[in-house]
């Protein structure tokens, strides 16, 4: 489990696993909301919820959420969404194999997403082959954002 958040019953939707809580007029249920993608996934963000934590169902019929706008293979792998502290969701991903960064947007609302956006990463680093599997969490004691990545640099590390 990568993030657990409260919101409210209608914004099933979002990344990674979530836990979404919300009151009734009876009792309170949590749902659990799981981002995923298939194969390479040229096609996009896909999402799935539980009510329990083992028997998940596709929403949308496992269609796409999100399709990749950014890096040359246009790739959406690895999802990680956070809630910051703007209140807004802020997801990061695997675009490419091959390029050196990784894909952002944010979303008020985890169905309207922002332009997508391209983050350089390992400039300094000429052997650098890719950034992959990012992870972004929210601080809110430093209000500030951590994002890292995975990165293959051949023959820098045993």
């Amino acid at each position: 489990m990568k993030a657990f958040l409260i919101i409210n019953k209608y914004l099933l939707v979002g990344l990674i696993l979530f836990q979404f809580q919300f009151a009734t007029a009876q009792n309170e249920n949590k749902v659990y909301l799981f981002a995923y993608f298939k194969g390479n996934d040229e096609a996009g963000l896909r999402l799935a919820y539980s009510r329990d934590g083992y028997k998940w169902t596709a929403l949308k019929h496992d269609s796409v959420f999100l399709k990749p706008e950014v890096a040359k293979d246009k790739l959406m792998r690895d999802p990680c969404i956070i809630r910051g502290g703007d209140n807004q969701f802020h997801m990061v991903w695997t675009v490419s194999w091959n390029d050196r960064g990784i894909g952002y947007a944010s979303s008020p609302d985890l169905i309207h997403w922002s332009k997508q956006q391209f983050i350089p990463l390992m400039k300094d680093e000429p052997t650098a082959r890719n950034c992959w599997a990012p992870e972004i969490f929210y601080d809110p004691k430093m209000k500030n954002y951590l994002i890292y990545w995975s990165t293959t640099i051949p023959g820098r590390f045993k």
